[in-house]
């Protein structure tokens, strides 16, 4: 008992220190092809899964969806360059996957950033790269190339003009917020490795960007293994490639080349959007990491500005100390050290768990801790969790928005882009009855293009747009209601202040309105809405007496008012849920084929002061 004890004040310590603080935050999941989209869903299936995927981010209170668009070298939207994707049929499923993610995101107050993998090219599909053109593949020292799990060459520049044009076919055709970029790297795989397995082209398009096995781990870190990491002109034999010191060098400077000239060519004509990195959980430390075993070079770029915003695959770690020890406490083994320039520029770093692996290691309930950890990281914006599958297996978006991720936010701004102070909307309030109101929000005149919009709600007239609650965000350019209805079980029992900004496209914030009030809302009674164990129930000697109630209680009053017949010690009241839920031990069990009558005063009050309605009949008291 005293152990327990311990645990729970420790969690609560946690809760309060590293609760999120203000309101901006970025949240999201990486959505994977199959998990949106079905060759064997109707038209009508297929993109009522797509609302459902855009409505679970919102009961999560998640701003943004990673969107796989582009995968093994095969499209999921309208290519001019690449064939449909197989988990489209190979051919047009009917609509624009793409298109109609980004309406239904946006409609929703969601940023929506194509997910593009970008050397990765498993599929040989007619029409695809490794198809088109097989001397692009990626070769091994004896100048043989990938049978199976093909990557293409970062080190041909016809490659990295042709994945240029790929991805601004996207930038330039679609409202995506921003491109994510997926094997930015050099192929993991060696000859030895690749000799072990049957070729299978759909598992190859289906392997996921993950933690390496033990086998492949093995075979990756050995120099020994024949690497593809050559191509047909760049072979082994001849040499180091004139201009650079070493291999190590000339690996890293072609992958950085691609990411540099697409972030130019992306800033030349959509520079709000925003280009992001699923780089490797490990900067240069040890293992499976990103300088020196893939060559992906992304705390460089992050410093230099070759990207806006770096998402790193954070799958090594599954504990609160792991999480930790990468960002800054396991110097020099974590980012903290790499990354300062383009922190100091203001550039967004989020964090990555692989929810997935929690899943794997059954420490699922990890997550809320994780999250308060890395809040306590000045310089961490987010986070992206892989996969969506992981959390819709766990049913996990309500609970989310209930806790961890308990009120919505915006998306940091980066300083970086500004020209002027965006222009404030109006803001009006409507009653629709005493406890529902409908404020309206007007863009100024001077706006045409699609911009994004937040309401706050505050309980003074000064709104504070850094803390204060947003209760929604919109996208679009035209006037739009937003509702708000209460069901008389909030703790507020005054009036409330609303006022709305709008964003441009790089999330610039306008001045807020003049906030309009409501009227007096009215706060009713508390009620237990759970309890445990129910009239006439018959428990075990040592079971837990369990109680939610409506209203977030006054902890002592309820204490004072609780009592027990026959009396029995209480070795402890333990609150949780906002002071909604509590659980009552008993100090030792009760007796055997014993009646005990449960009985909680009106002396038991919530936090307003107004007394407990023990037989819910709308009044205090009782």
């Amino acid at each position: 008992m005293h152990w327990r004890l311990v645990i729970l004040a420790l969690i609560v310590s946690i809760n309060s220190l590293w609760a999120q603080t203000d309101n901006e935050e970025f949240r999201s999941t990486w959505v994977i092809t199959w998990e949106h989209i079905s060759q064997y869903s109707s038209v009508a299936e297929n993109q009522a899964r797509v609302r459902e995927i855009m409505d679970n981010h919102v009961a999560a209170n998640m701003n943004a969806v990673l969107w796989q668009a582009r995968q093994s070298g095969t499209a999921y939207y309208n290519s001019s360059f690449e064939p449909w994707g197989s988990y489209a049929g190979g051919a047009d499923p009917g609509y624009d996957p793409l298109a109609y993610a980004i309406e239904q995101a946006h409609a929703r107050g969601l940023e929506l950033h194509a997910w593009f993998n970008a050397f990765q090219a498993a599929s040989t599909e007619p029409g695809t790269p490794s198809a088109e053109h097989p001397e692009w593949v990626c070769r091994d020292q004896s100048n043989f190339p990938m049978t199976s799990y093909r990557a293409l060459s970062p080190g041909l520049e016809e490659v990295r003009e042709y994945l240029v044009d790929v991805a601004m076919e996207i930038v330039n055709n679609y409202d995506v917020d921003g491109l994510h970029l997926d094997y930015v790297r050099w192929n993991e795989y060696s000859s030895t490795f690749l000799s072990r397995i049957v070729p299978d082209n759909e598992e190859e398009i289906r392997a996921l960007d993950q933690m390496p096995d033990e086998a492949a781990l093995e075979a990756l870190l050995d120099p020994q293994t024949g690497r593809y990491l050559y191509d047909v002109d760049h072979p082994y034999s001849g040499g180091t490639p004139a201009g650079y010191a070493s291999w190590e060098e000339f690996w890293r400077s072609s992958v950085t080349d691609f990411v540099h000239t697409l972030h130019d060519s992306m800033q030349t004509q959509k520079p709000w959007v925003r280009l992001s990195v699923a780089a490797l959980g490990k900067y240069n430390w040890s293992g499976w990491n990103g300088y020196n075993v893939v060559y992906q070079d992304a705390a460089l770029w992050f410093n230099q500005g070759y990207i806006d915003q770096l998402t790193p695959m954070h799958y090594h770690w599954t504990t609160t100390v792991g999480f930790y020890d990468m960002l800054v406490g396991g110097s020099p083994y974590c980012w903290g050290d790499y990354i300062q320039p383009g922190v100091t520029a203001g550039r967004l770093f989020s964090v990555g768990p692989g929810s997935y692996r929690f899943d794997e290691n059954h420490v699922w309930n990890r997550h809320p801790a994780i999250v308060y950890t890395c809040r306590s990281v000045p310089w961490v914006d987010g986070f992206q969790f892989f996969s969506y599958g992981s959390w819709q297996d766990y049913q996990y978006w309500p609970i989310a928005g209930d806790t961890f991720f308990g009120s919505k936010t915006k998306i940091r701004d980066t300083g970086i882009y500004v020209s002027e102070t965006p222009v404030s909307p109006t803001i009006e309030i409507t009653e629709v009855d005493p406890l529902s109101f409908d404020l309206a929000v007007t863009p100024d005149a001077s706006v045409s293009d699609d911009q994004w919009w937040a309401v706050y709600r505050s309980q003074i007239s000064e709104i504070n747009v850094d803390e204060d609650e947003i209760i929604g965000i919109r996208f679009g350019s035209e006037p739009f209601i937003l509702s708000e209805t209460f069901d008389g079980t909030q703790d507020h029992n005054g009036s409330y202040f609303y006022s709305a900004t709008m964003f441009d496209r790089y999330w610039n914030e306008s001045l807020p309105t003049s906030s309009v009030e409501s009227g007096i809302l009215e706060s009713f009674a508390p009620v237990a809405m759970e309890f445990y164990p129910e009239d006439g129930d018959t428990v075990d000697v040592n079971s837990v007496l369990s109680f939610r109630f409506s209203k977030t209680m006054d902890t002592e009053s309820v204490e004072s008012a609780f009592s027990i017949s026959p009396p029995i010690e209480i070795g402890n009241f333990s609150w949780s849920e906002s002071n909604h839920r509590l659980l009552v031990y008993a100090e030792s069990n009760f007796e055997f084929l014993s009646t005990y009558i449960v009985t909680l005063s009106e002396s038991a009050l919530d936090i307003n002061g107004v007394a407990f309605d023990g037989d819910a009949d709308g009044e205090a008291g009782g």
